[in-house]
């Protein structure tokens, strides 16, 4: 029997910063038999876990659990839901041992029963007026040994008792108050807290990628994401000076590849977006919408490839980063762009995925950046082309502002074909499942503070459909890794603004602007199984198991919708609900 205990009423009560241990009528609590998480767990984590934030250190998103499959699917039911706090909800469940820990808004974390939700512990971090309006959100933390490490809104990286909640070190690493925060939550790799800076809207804000010993939070090395006048590449950002050089967030956590012992992260756009605004007189800027690949032993730049140079529109390139092994032969008549210069079609480690809001699915060779294969998922219309020997795309020259207040119609949005949501990979299909969107803006560049130059207030942009497709907003795909060529193509209405999530049964799970979270047969992409959820899901979808039991489970509330261009998916906002699925 469970307790009636109510902890919600008692931490009104209690001040800010506070961690409260639930109490329990039964003696026996699932952290009873909490086992600390080892870093070979990491590596290659129990089925029944989901340890961190794309459950692995490649980011596939796939779990290899197969109890749920697409012979059963249909009977998911409902086993257990949870009210979650308001706020920018983004949350990715964890879970190890029977405990489920849930990072949600503002740095507010809760300890639950993986079975039925019951309330463990709960930690809540002092609330901080922070100037950047995105700030309070987490997506994810990460579990290592007994701690869990979360990058907070008011810059700090963060250990906490995963028995407890109580903190066990904390490191001030930026400045709130000038916009600096943590968005993407931090990964243990190579041993270390790793966790990229957002945020450098102002003067004098660099942001940057740092390492950290686990045990103390000591940085062990950083490196910044834009160079500075006289470093390499600074002069990609012509005669402006330090204090000017802006942007550059790295604000989606980072993978990593144990035998090359690289770090994969995406850096964000430049700051503000124009080229006329920043006065870089036409430079690539880098290392804005790059991939940066950094050595793990000391953060140096191992390769980059740069997928918008010059910025302008804000079509941030920060999103996962996916490592691959497969072979390589792309179909010319499948892919938009390929690189006819690749020796044969054995096997090799990739980078792939969409690393950013245009929605092009690019194929790099983890080792050494070189281009391989793009392809298009979505209507856009900024990249044109790929400079392979430049390491860069091409972007389009019809869309480049020469002047304030010029008008462009450019495709995606600011919103993205895809944005922070998540493709997933499935080892089974060596596909990607990519959920994105056909939308397009009417933008013009505004007059900005040169001392402040706060990125949503760089342009104005109004959302049109993409011409063609105005009643086929959203678009899953699965699209195979070594030829480019799609496996099937879900369109609809709806947009896709969901994470995906494969799973060893066969299945691919995403949810959309009508508030369904589906199944789709990962080799068919039939709809197998479909639940109306209270709103559409900001949430990261994770699986488990406890007890030999499968849970599938959602986080809804908020999240990247597309409904301004389908008025009839309007909803209410917030809402916030964990729903936690399994079969009867």
């Amino acid at each position: 029997m469970k307790s009636l205990f109510t902890p919600r009423l008692i931490l009104a009560l209690l001040p800010l910063g506070f961690s409260l241990i639930a109490a329990h009528a039964s003696a026996q609590s699932p952290l009873d038999n909490y086992t600390p998480v080892t870093y070979e767990e990491l590596e290659n984590p129990p089925a029944s876990d989901w340890l961190m934030w794309r459950r692995t250190q490649n980011h596939w998103g796939y779990s290899p659990l197969d109890q749920i499959n697409r012979d059963n699917v249909g009977s998911l039911r409902l086993a257990w839901a949870w009210t979650m706090a308001p706020g920018l909800q983004e949350t990715t469940p964890l879970v190890h041992d029977g405990v489920m820990f849930l990072p949600q808004a503002c740095d507010f974390i809760e300890a639950v029963d993986a079975t039925d939700g019951t309330l463990l512990w709960e930690y809540r971090r002092p609330e901080v007026d922070h100037v950047a309006p995105l700030s309070c959100a987490n997506r994810n933390g990460t579990l290592y040994k007994d701690r869990l490490y979360l990058a907070t809104r008011d810059a700090f990286l963060v250990a906490l008792d995963v028995h407890t909640g109580a903190v066990i070190w904390e490191k001030e690493m930026g400045d709130w108050t000038v916009g600096q925060h943590y968005s993407g939550g931090p990964q243990i790799l190579d041993g270390k807290v790793v966790a990229g800076m957002s945020g450098c809207y102002y003067i004098n804000t660099f942001c940057w990628v740092s390492a950290h010993d686990p045990e103390t939070g000591e940085e062990l090395w950083r490196t910044n994401t834009v160079p500075r006048v006289g470093e390499p590449h600074g002069e990609t950002w012509g005669d402006v000076p330090n204090e000017r050089r802006r942007g550059g967030s790295a604000w989606m956590p980072p993978s990593y590849d144990p035998d090359l012992d690289l770090i994969y992260i995406g850096v964000g756009v430049p700051i503000p977006w124009g080229d006329i605004q920043r006065q870089t007189d036409g430079g690539d800027v880098l290392y804005t919408n790059s991939t940066l690949a950094l050595r793990a032993d000391t953060g140096e730049i191992a390769w980059y490839f740069q997928h918008i140079p010059g910025g302008n529109w804000d079509l941030d390139h920060p999103f996962e980063r996916l490592v691959v092994e497969s072979e390589i032969a792309p179909d010319p008549d499948s892919v938009s762009w390929l690189n006819p210069n690749i020796e044969g079609s054995g096997k090799r480690k990739v980078i792939t995925g969409v690393p950013g809001k245009t929605g092009i699915i690019w194929t790099l060779d983890a080792a050494t950046g070189e281009f391989l294969w793009a392809r298009e998922t979505n209507y856009q219309n900024a990249i044109v082309g790929v400079d392979i020997e430049g390491h860069k795309g091409i972007t389009n020259p019809e869309l480049y502002y020469t002047e304030i207040r010029q008008r462009k119609t450019v495709c995606p949005t600011t919103s993205g074909g895809i944005n922070w949501n998540a493709v997933a990979y499935s080892p089974q299909t060596n596909a990607l499942y990519t959920p994105t969107n056909n939308a397009c803006m009417e933008q013009y560049l505004n007059p900005v503070d040169p001392v402040v130059g706060l990125h949503h207030r760089s342009a104005t942009s109004r959302f049109i459909p993409a011409p063609g497709y105005e009643n086929q907003i959203g678009i899953l795909s699965a699209v195979d890794v070594a030829t480019g060529k799609a496996k099937w193509i879900h369109r609809q209405h709806a947009g896709i603004g969901g994470s995906v999530l494969t799973t060893g049964g066969g299945l691919v799970f995403v949810s959309d602007d009508a508030r369904r979270f589906r199944a789709f047969d990962a080799d068919s992409g039939e709809i197998l199984w479909e639940q109306l959820l209270n709103s559409t899901a900001g949430g990261f979808p994770v699986t488990y198991s406890v007890d030999g039991v499968q849970y599938i489970a959602i986080a809804a509330g908020g999240g990247v919708t597309y409904r301004n261009l389908a008025p009839e998916f309007r909803q209410r906002s917030g809402g916030n609900t964990l729903f936690v699925f399994r079969l009867p």
